[in-house]
């Protein structure tokens, strides 16, 4: 890319993905202008024409969409570079487990079960998204991540702890809020949010042979603006069961969906970075999934099956 500074590719990136300047300096905070001429001066380093721009915003040319796709590389792998690095020197010894927020309880009994059990090097927690869990693993920040949904092979080993059935996220003044259970039929012209996030899992088309339930409604890229969207009333949402001990969001109300697809919860690690540890802690959780967690995190569904899953 020549003299392309990964400063440049950044700023690019956020246009790109706000497809706007002024949204994309704000997300960036520094000033539209400033924005604006160093994307220019990257145009004029790659000899080419990156965003075609309009009073409603800019969209990406040919050019800008490889860019795009080079620049997010380019991107996770400067991460993945500074993240191992600092992995080193720190010499850290314990693993970290990583799981998306709504599974924190969950995760916590999980890593307290494993430490009192006084392992050698103790695990300790990460809490993320529900769709960057992988690259948390790609990137070294995490060496064990929880899963859900189909994996595929991506060089990771796993082992499913369970399946559990799959909730409908209501917002709690949705007409279908007071039912104790739903069924497929009843979200027939209920509008289904998409996700546009790094991990579709629970709503992934795999799970459903005969099509996603409900009707296609607005699309969400992050937990936050998903609960957003079921708070307003504007949608509904597929969303993995709550774990013992936690609830639905404010505003929302989760219904358990009887005729739901059986989604595995997995531990998923890097095969190139599996390491006696590893093997420790995911044998301790296999065994944990067959007795109770502490602090009621008991799973619920089937019982954990130690043999390795990549699918």
């Amino acid at each position: 890319m020549g003299d392309v500074e990964i400063r440049q590719v950044h700023y690019f990136v956020a246009v790109a993905e706000e497809g706007n300047f002024t949204r994309a300096a704000e997300r960036l905070t520094m000033t539209q202008p400033a924005l604006s001429r160093a994307i220019l001066a990257l145009e004029k380093t790659v000899g080419a024409t990156l965003f075609l721009r309009t009073p409603k915003g800019v969209t990406l040319t040919a050019a800008g969409s490889a860019m795009l796709d080079e620049g997010r590389s380019l991107l996770a792998q400067a991460g993945n570079v500074t993240s191992r690095v600092r992995r080193v020197a720190e010499q850290r010894t314990s693993v970290t487990v990583s799981g998306p927020g709504c599974d924190a309880v969950l995760l916590d009994g999980m890593v307290r079960s494993y430490n009192e059990a006084d392992p050698a090097h103790p695990a300790r927690t990460a809490v993320g998204t529900i769709d960057d869990q992988l690259d948390r693993l790609r990137s070294g920040r995490a060496d064990i991540a929880l899963w859900r949904g189909p994996l595929g092979d991506q060089g990771l080993g796993g082992v499913v702890l369970r399946r559990e059935g799959v909730c409908v996220l209501v917002g709690a003044r949705h007409p279908l809020a007071g039912r104790d259970t739903l069924r497929i039929a009843d979200l027939a012209g209920e509008p289904l949010i998409g996700w546009r996030g790094a991990g579709p899992q629970v709503g992934d088309p795999g799970l459903w042979p005969d099509g996603l339930p409900g009707t296609p409604g607005p699309q969400a890229g992050d937990g936050l603006q998903m609960l957003a969207i079921v708070r307003l009333g504007q949608a509904v949402a597929l969303a993995a069961q709550p774990s013992e001990g936690t609830g639905a969001p404010e505003g929302t109300v989760s219904i358990r969906l009887e005729d739901g697809p059986a989604v595995p919860l997995r531990l998923v690690w890097p095969k190139e970075r599996t390491t006696p540890d590893i093997r420790r802690f995911v044998r301790h959780t296999v065994r944990s999934f067959r007795t109770p967690l502490p602090r009621g995190t008991r799973p619920h569904g089937d019982r954990a099956r130690p043999a390795a899953s990549h699918s």
